[in-house]
């Protein structure tokens, strides 16, 4: 009986001290590093958007990056790029724009601007290296968060919080279904 007691609480401690991890089906993705990566993005309310990108470096840079610019369209947003501000003006009149996307010293002048468009949309401007102390000015001022060194979801969420926004105004477009 002793024996048998013995042999018992050997097996029993060994299961013990060395435990064998049962994974369920999927939960080996769970685990850090192993998961699947998941890239694509599709906007809920597609955007129509026009890119003020005049010469001047800066944000400018930024928003003219052709890496952005695919990332956006993947998304299902539309882009139109103009490079000086009588085709800016020009795009504004004749064509219907959810939000204009441009570097922070256009901003201002672009706000009135953007209000004898039909659409009137949505000027989210880019700041190009700000200090901690001028982003938070810059958002309370002009609402801008987004900053040339932000990565292309970065820019997606900042578009979709947009375009929700307008939706709420009655003046963004629907919503996507699928």
């Amino acid at each position: 009986m002793r024996k048998a007691l013995i042999i018992a609480l050997v097996v029993l401690a060994s299961s013990i001290a060395r435990p064998v991890t049962m994974n369920a089906c999927g939960d080996k993705f769970l685990q850090v590093g192993r998961g699947a990566k998941f890239r694509a993005y599709a906007a809920i309310y597609p955007a129509s958007i026009l890119v003020y990108a005049h010469g001047a470096p800066g944000a400018s840079t930024a928003i003219r990056d052709r890496g952005l610019q695919a990332s956006l369209k993947a998304a299902g947003h539309t882009l139109t790029m103009v490079e000086d501000e009588q085709l800016l003006e020009q795009a504004l009149k004749s064509d219907k724009f959810d939000l204009v996307l441009a570097d922070v010293g256009d901003a201002t002048s672009l706000e009135r601007k953007v209000q004898s468009s039909p659409t009137r949309p949505t000027v989210l401007p880019v700041s190009y290296k700000p200090t901690k102390a001028e982003a938070e000015a810059l958002e309370k001022q002009l609402n801008c968060r987004l900053k040339a060194s932000d990565r292309s979801d970065r820019y997606l969420t900042i578009i979709d919080d947009a375009m929700k926004a307008r939706a709420k105004d009655g003046r963004g477009r629907q919503k996507k279904q699928g």
